[in-house]
C-alpha cells in the first residue's frame, strides 16, 4: 500500500515541473514536525508540506560561498532552485514513514515523515 502511495505522491510532485524552480521559502516549524518548502510556477504558488517529521537533514554545500545573509537577498538573488525531488518509503520501529530527499543546490535536504502534502495555491 505505501508503495502504491509514494508513487503517486511522485507523480504529484513531477507534475508541478519543479526542475529548476527557484525555491523562494523553506520553513522549519513546529521543533521541526512540520517542513515547508514554496516555490512558484508562473500559475500557481506550490508548497511541499512535510508532515509529522522524525527526521529532517539540511545539508549546505560548505565550499559554496554565502556572500551575505540569504534573509537580506530579493526573491531573484535566492540561490536556491530545485533540481531533483525523490519520494520513498521506510519502516522505522515499525513506523512507515515517508522519505524524501530534495537537491536545491547548493542546498540538500532529507526528510522522514508521517505525511507529505502538495498545495497549489493560484496567483
Amino acid at each position: 500500500m505505501m508503495k502504491r502511495c509514494v508513487r503517486k505522491l511522485q507523480k504529484r510532485i513531477d507534475g508541478f515541473h519543479y526542475w529548476d524552480a527557484r525555491v523562494s521559502s523553506v520553513n522549519c516549524n513546529y521543533f521541526a514536525d512540520e517542513i515547508e518548502i514554496a516555490f512558484s510556477d508562473g500559475e500557481a504558488e506550490i508548497i511541499y508540506k512535510f508532515i509529522g517529521c522524525y527526521k529532517s537533514i539540511f545539508d549546505h554545500v560548505k565550499a559554496y560561498d554565502k556572500q551575505r545573509p540569504v534573509r537580506e537577498m530579493t526573491l531573484s538573488q535566492i540561490p536556491y532552485f530545485l533540481q531533483d525531488i525523490e519520494v520513498g518509503s521506510i519502516v522505522e520501529d515499525e513506523v512507515n514513514l515517508y522519505t524524501c530527499k530534495i537537491n536545491m543546490f547548493p542546498l540538500y535536504l532529507e526528510v522522514w515523515c508521517k505525511d507529505i502534502d502538495v498545495i497549489a495555491v493560484r496567483i
